[in-house]
């Protein structure tokens, strides 16, 4: 006779759980392609950049478009400072009205745009000299030094002084260019200068890092040699590692 009690079936048992994937992981994985070819786009953006401001100097009639293309790196650090300043209302408003000022007088400010260039030009060469002489004063390890070791661990003397040498010719190399682009741009029509900057300039960097590293592999022909995406992802852990130091609390 059946029970008049009600039977419970026993549960399943329950499925494992399978440990979440961390959202940062997810992140992390997702933006490794770019870590990793990003530097693609990167230099095929640059040069997209320098070609259109090369032509555009070089073009009667197109004064307007290539004083905006000058103008364009200014106003993306502006938006930048204002991103980081927590969009503020006074930056967006300082930033607003820079554009409008800029569009209202586009056609006066077009017959100077060859300014815009000096100044991406020159400020952003001595930037860079600023960058790497500032490290070669006493007390300080040379910017080339920091780089090195990040990539090779502690140096020897010899390749020590190797990496002080390579810091003094960029920091003197940039102040050439700096120099030449001055003299370029006081002394010769816009198109001239416009061809050293946009065109001889990157040549003139790449034939820096090329005979670098054919120096190198002569005074150090046993060391294991690195590229220049080493060099990249060495001078990233250099900042990286400046930017923690100056986080950390005192």
């Amino acid at each position: 006779m059946p029970s008049s009690q009600p039977f419970h079936h026993p549960s399943p048992p329950a499925a494992p759980a399978l440990p979440a994937r961390p959202v940062a992981d997810a992140g992390a994985a997702a933006a490794s392609p770019w870590r990793r070819h990003g530097w693609i786009a990167a230099v095929a953006g640059f040069v997209a950049y320098e070609s259109a401001l090369h032509r555009a100097a070089h073009q009667p009639g197109a004064e307007v478009a290539a004083l905006l293309l000058g103008v364009a790196p200014f106003l993306v650090i502006g938006f930048v400072i204002m991103r980081r300043a927590g969009w503020r209302a006074p930056a967006w408003l300082a930033l607003l009205a820079a554009c409008a000022a800029l569009w209202m007088w586009r056609t006066p400010l077009a017959a100077h745009f060859g300014w815009t260039y000096f100044l991406q030009h020159a400020g952003v060469n001595a930037a860079l000299g600023v960058m790497f002489g500032q490290t070669l004063r006493a007390g300080g390890t040379p910017l080339c030094t920091q780089i090195a070791t990040a990539l090779h661990g502690p140096l020897s003397p010899a390749h020590a002084l190797y990496t002080r040498r390579v810091t003094q010719a960029w920091t003197m190399f940039f102040a050439a260019m700096v120099g030449v682009s001055t003299l370029l741009f006081v002394l010769a029509p816009v198109a001239t200068w416009s061809s050293f900057a946009n065109l001889g300039t990157p040549l003139l960097i790449a034939a820096m890092f090329a005979a670098e590293a054919a120096c190198r592999r002569i005074v150090f022909p046993r060391m294991r040699h690195t590229g220049l995406l080493d060099a990249v992802h060495g001078y990233r852990a250099v900042m990286a590692a400046r930017a923690g130091r100056s986080g950390a609390p005192r």
